[in-house]
């Protein structure tokens, strides 16, 4: 066996103090950094006094890779070693610490010979026999926070493979592997079968025939000359607070733990970058020496497609002077030349690394791993594409983000995933088989939560395109049945019909993930949930099949099926007017009103009525005259209101929809009095100087506009805000209401001039038909 003169041999028992342990994603072996030398403390500790007196700063063009030299941080001097220098930048190792450092050339000094007598006070080591129990050799986060309490302990080793030239101790610490195995997340290996992995990793030590104590192994093309030097400076990621919503484009996948998610907002400036590297680099002459000791440093790498990119070194195989490279920027691995390598210039850092490892939220292989078909389902769904990111939280100690995806229309494509893995999604027959069978038989009328079950987790809806003016005003009303409320119409044979549409009721103050749909103005627009958008991309589908070769059959019903005149597509509507031989449709899951061929109609099958109709009639809330749903708003005012929801839309960001109030206008048509919002802004403050601008309308015309409702206010009252309250009403646990404290004179005063007017009215004659809003 192999030794290293003055340190401990092969077979020995040592007392070892770990002074820090490397912890990342990308490291498979438990890497530390221990002290063998306890018993020279006091030589170290005057070596570390005598250093503080230096010798002469380093002077311009001073120092080259391989020069032992003193390294000045926080005031204090430490003994280094220079990796690289670029100019008057140097990237230098601290012996007695097992750090790299950069520094400017006024932070080294030379030290004296005998400064450099004393081996390093460190020396870099190998957990023995360990490995990650967990699929893909990765770290769980419980083993990650077990190896943070490990430094300052001092441990009994036993040594047991010394790599000379990579200068490395593979130590057995069984009060530590023990442990790690017990908790279940780590697996043991032989000693053989470690050393092997070992060797595989680092490329044996016959082909690492330097040793990492000069930190560096020449691999060129050109047999003169001098190489030339990586070094390890870290990358700048900007931060990403726990929660932030980014659009980013999926660059590379790897599993469900491990994909790569670019910032859209950077992806014109990496194209600039790799452009600036490709001209930086291409075509200039250099030599790079490249060691097994040098993974993780950054460098630059000529891609397959003849650009030069960003990267970071995983591997290194000698013999055949080829490297691996991860391009940090777009998360794909390369084999490369070393001809193809260059060290990273430090302008090329400049740029930080917008490009994240992400992990799926939610998403676990249980314990047994990925299949390929998995994976390559995953990738077909995510890799290439531009979608929404939620970054949930990071893990520091995993290296990776924590993200839900969402695709187009807003599909959740964490739960796509899930549920397609997890056989909840049948692929064996098509939607269209599913809608016949259910609608030739007693299955269209099971229960709603079954169909959902079924359509949990799809495609994004289909969508029509967004009107900016709708066509004459339907006369549809709302009808109240418990869970919610379905249309109702009256069509020209004055033949009333309730139709089998269920409508979403709302109550006042809720706070809904939207899209909005269609716009005629800022007083009537219309509104989708996000979380739906899976189950109307499925019966969409469902319909497109059922309905491709059907026929037309007159009837009478107002639920209906239309074919959109615009696309040919089929649509769930609501016949607001026949007038032969067209109609006037509402397509009730968007809010778009169309005039359709009689014979583009068709009746609906009745398993297409279990979702509720999914667009929600709406009206911006003007705080100038929250009683109307007809405000004034003027071309300006549609103009804004129009740019606010399609820079939302193009920027795929998801609108914060708040319910005021739910009003009926003139013609009894149900309102949902709302704000809607982004994370930065909100619709009714863009628009406030323009709602100022409003005249003041009658109070005869603001009456006609608020006979439906009361108008709600939230009293300006935000989430986690502390409120004293007089509860005036309990129906149980789920249900009481309160008076705000501050409000008790508003309350006092209106209930004065209520007892005041119903005393007047005592004699008047009660009305024969009463309203929704009344004095009692």
């Amino acid at each position: 066996m192999s030794s290293i003169p003055g340190l401990p041999t092969p077979g020995s028992d040592v007392q070892i103090l770990i002074t820090s342990v490397n912890l990342g994603p990308l490291c498979v072996l438990v890497e530390l950094w221990g002290n063998f030398s306890q018993g020279k403390k006091a030589e170290y500790q005057y070596l570390a006094q005598d250093i503080q007196s230096p010798g002469e700063i380093f002077h311009e063009f001073e120092g080259n890779a391989g020069d032992q030299c003193l390294f000045q941080m926080n005031n204090t001097w430490y003994r280094s070693r220079i990796v690289s220098r670029h100019g008057s930048n140097y990237s230098v190792f601290l012996i007695d610490k097992g750090w790299m450092r950069s520094a400017t050339r006024s932070m080294l000094a030379w030290g004296k010979k005998e400064h450099f007598l004393l081996p390093p006070e460190v020396e870099f080591c190998v957990l023995a026999n360990v490995l990650p129990l967990s699929h893909g050799n990765s770290w769980s986060h419980t083993a990650m926070e077990f190896l943070k309490t490990l430094p300052g302990k001092s441990v009994k080793a036993y040594v047991q493979e010394i790599l000379v030239p990579q200068r490395t101790f593979l130590l057995h610490i069984p009060c530590i592997s023990k442990l790690m195995y017990e908790m279940g997340f780590a697996k043991k290996l032989s000693a053989e079968m470690f050393k092997d992995f070992v060797l595989q990793s680092l490329r044996s030590p016959s082909e690492a025939v330097v040793s990492t104590e000069t930190q560096e192994m020449p691999m060129r093309n050109e047999p003169e000359g001098p190489g030339e030097q990586m070094h390890k400076q870290p990358f700048m990621y900007p931060v990403l607070p726990t929660g932030t919503m980014e659009t980013v484009i999926v660059t590379e996948v790897t599993n469900p733990q491990r994909v790569f998610c670019q910032l859209r907002i950077f992806s014109q400036e990496l194209k600039k970058l790799s452009e600036q590297l490709t001209q930086h680099y291409e075509g200039r002459l250099a030599t790079c020496n490249i060691g097994p000791d040098m993974l993780g440093f950054p460098c630059a790498a000529r891609g397959s497609d003849g650009s030069w990119y960003r990267c970071v070194l995983q591997q290194v195989f000698p013999t055949n002077k080829v490297v691996e490279v991860l391009n940090v920027d777009y998360g794909m691995k390369h084999l490369v030349t070393v001809d193809n390598v260059r060290p990273l210039a430090a302008e090329f850092f400049r740029m930080p690394v917008a490009t994240y490892i992400c992990s799926l939220h939610g998403i676990t292989d249980k314990g047994v791993g990925w299949t390929a078909a998995q994976i390559d389902y995953l990738r077909s769904l995510l890799l290439g594409k531009t979608v929404i990111a939620k970054f949930e939280y990071q893990s520091l100690c995993e290296g990776v983000h924590y993200v839900t995806l969402y695709g187009h229309g807003n599909t959740n494509l964490n739960n796509l995933f899930s549920s397609k893995e997890s056989g909840l999604l049948e692929c064996e027959k098509s939607p269209g088989d599913y809608s016949k069978l259910m609608c030739m038989s007693a299955f269209a009328e099971k229960d709603e939560a079954q169909k959902q079950s079924k359509t949990k987790m799809t495609m994004q809806p289909a969508v029509i395109p967004a009107a900016k003016n709708l066509s004459a005003t339907p006369s549809e009303g709302l009808r109240s049945t418990g869970s919610g409320t379905s249309f109702q119409t009256q069509n020209s044979s004055n033949e009333s019909r309730t139709a089998a549409f269920m409508a979403h009721m709302f109550p006042i103050g809720s706070a809904l993930d939207v899209n909005v749909s269609c716009i005629e103005s800022p007083n009537h627009f219309w509104c989708q949930l996000v979380q739906n958008a899976g189950h109307l991309k499925w019966l969409m589908q469902d319909m497109q099949t059922y309905y491709a070769s059907s026929q037309f059959h007159p009837f009478v019903e107002t639920a209906c099926v239309a074919r959109h005149p615009d696309n040919g597509m089929w649509y769930r509507a609501l016949v607001i007017n026949r007038q032969t031989p067209h109609a006037d449709v509402l397509f009730v899951d968007y809010g778009e009103t169309k005039t359709v061929s009689l014979y583009d109609l068709r009746r609906i099958c009745p398993a297409f009525l279990n979702l509720k109709g999914q667009a929600f009639r709406c009206s911006l809330y003007n705080p100038a005259d929250p009683t109307s749903t007809m405000n004034d708003w003027d071309e300006e005012a549609l103009a804004q209101f129009e740019d606010f929801v399609n820079t939302a839309a193009s920027n795929h960001v998801i609108l914060k929809c708040t319910i005021y109030a739910v009003m009926c206008n003139e013609q009894k048509v149900l309102f949902n009095i709302v704000d809607l919002e982004t994370p930065f802004e909100s619709v009714r403050t863009r628009m406030v100087a323009l709602a100022k601008s409003v005249p003041p309308k009658k109070a005869s015309e603001s009456h006609s506009h608020f006979n439906g409702s009361y108008c709600y206010s939230t009293h300006n009252i935000k989430t986690g805000r502390e409120e004293m309250v007089t509860v005036t009403c309990v129906n149980g646990v789920h249900q009481f209401f309160c008076q705000l404290e501050r409000n008790a004179d508003v309350v006092e005063d209106l209930t004065m001039k209520l007892s005041t007017l119903c005393h007047q009215l005592k004699n008047a004659k009660p009305p024969t038909k009463c309203g929704t809003v009344c004095f009692a």
